[in-house]
């Protein structure tokens, strides 16, 4: 999807009534400490970060439902690009697998709805806090990807 990716925005937080984009560039030390925490190495296009802000009826009446961060990966056969939504309370929303040219069960419900819930916090390994049946480097990869995403919206939306 080029320009603004209504339709992969829509699929991660579908009761939203819209998105802003919105960029925050990283610091060489926040860059840094991500990589650290997260195992994964911040890609180019992750810096300056552009994430969406999905828009709605909120149970808070703030009207703003979470956070969208498109993020890529690259599994053992391939890359892999989702989008995670990340509610206001850090938790992950949903994750869709917008790309796959790795093992195709990767973007399957039985193995991303694990992730629902999870935060930054949350431990994510394969075969320990995930089960996965397939290649389980390109499932860590994905989750390593995952974690990337939340510790870089954790450092973008920071005060």
């Amino acid at each position: 999807e080029t320009g603004f990716p209504e339709k992969t925005l829509k699929s991660v937080f579908p009761e939203a009534t819209g998105f802003t984009l919105r960029k925050k560039t990283l610091s060489a030390e926040q860059v840094q400490k991500i990589e650290q925490a997260s195992q994964s190495k911040v890609q180019q296009n992750d810096n300056p970060l552009s994430y969406y802000v999905a828009l709605g009826k909120s149970a808070d009446g703030s009207g703003v439902l979470g956070t969208v961060v498109v993020i890529d990966t690259r599994g053992p056969k391939g890359a892999l690009d989702m989008a995670m939504g990340v509610r206001r309370d850090g938790t992950v929303a949903r994750v869709v697998v917008v790309e796959n040219k790795d093992d195709p069960r990767l973007g399957g419900a039985l193995f991303l709805d694990q992730i629902k819930g999870k935060s930054i916090q949350s431990p994510l390994a394969v075969g320990r806090d995930i089960q996965y049946a397939g290649e389980s480097k390109a499932a860590q990869a994905l989750l390593n990807a995952v974690r990337r995403g939340l510790h870089l919206l954790a450092a973008a939306t920071a005060p």
